[in-house]
């Protein structure tokens, strides 16, 4: 079974995406050990409405627990060069934050 759950602050601003296909998707970084730099940050991606609602609402510093699975993705660097990404594809999350907790599940 592949489920994880995290607790994290957002470390970096949330970019959203809309897919050719018209899908909405949103990235964003979360860091579950504040003071650590990169080990305990994790790239994490939400679809559909979960996307357009981290988008509107999500800040850096902003608390978040999240709950999802962990996936693989090939990237490539200009030079040809590829190496593999791990990332967490959020299933559902919420803001501990900013303005009580408010829960979102897929």
């Amino acid at each position: 079974m592949n489920c994880l759950t995290l607790i994290g602050r957002v470390a970096l601003p949330p970019v959203y995406h809309c897919t050719k296909a018209g899908h909405d998707l949103t990235r964003f970084t979360l860091n579950a050990s504040p003071g650590t730099e990169g080990e305990d940050t994790h790239e994490c991606i939400s679809w559909g409405p979960a996307a357009l609602d981290l988008h509107e609402n999500l800040r850096v510093g902003d608390r978040l627990m999240l709950r999802g699975r962990l996936r693989y993705k090939w990237r490539q660097l200009p030079g040809g060069k590829r190496f593999r990404m791990a990332e967490i594809a959020v299933r559902s999350y919420t803001y501990l934050g900013h303005g009580g907790m408010v829960e979102y599940r897929r």
